[in-house]
């Protein structure tokens, strides 16, 4: 006896949903669970933050010029693990609408120090308010004590 839905002679097995797809093995593995974690926070973050215009790199980029007014470029593009060009890019961007400046070392005329500017400052500030609340919604599945761990341990995989 035939099943209700008939499968015609030569036809393809339909592909499994994404459900009922076994990814045990993957689920045991650091890596592709961190980047499926990186993916759901990235996404939160464009829709939350989208209202300001930043985007997880520029977030990032300002809070570090912020907390290191003067750093260098280079130590940015090191730290945020971006390559120099695209970084320069992005300051480049940054600067033309007015949130950061570039301005030459004292110290070092040729070294290049970035600062923000008021309207940069104050675009961080207003990032750094949704912080909290979002970051308290995408780890809303874990305890106040889980969240801490899971930041300690992350710090521990990867000392900044």
């Amino acid at each position: 006896m035939m099943s209700a839905k008939a499968v015609r002679p030569g036809a393809k097995p339909a592909p499994p949903s994404e459900t009922s797809l076994d990814l045990r093995a993957l689920q045991r593995t650091p890596g592709f669970m961190l980047r499926l974690a990186q993916l759901k926070f990235f996404e939160g973050f464009y829709e939350e933050f989208a209202a300001l215009g930043l985007t997880p790199a520029t977030y990032a980029i300002l809070a570090i010029i912020r907390d290191n007014p003067g750093v260098p470029p280079s130590s940015l593009a090191s730290v945020l693990r971006l390559r120099l060009p695209n970084l320069i890019k992005i300051l480049n961007e940054l600067e033309s609408t007015g949130f950061i400046k570039r301005s030459r070392s004292k110290s070092d005329r040729r070294a290049v120090e970035l600062m923000l500017t008021p309207r940069g400052a104050k675009l961080i500030q207003d990032g750094a308010r949704l912080t909290e609340p979002y970051n308290r919604k995408m780890l809303v599945p874990l305890t106040e004590a889980e969240q801490r761990t899971l930041l300690e341990l992350l710090n521990r995989i990867l000392p900044l």
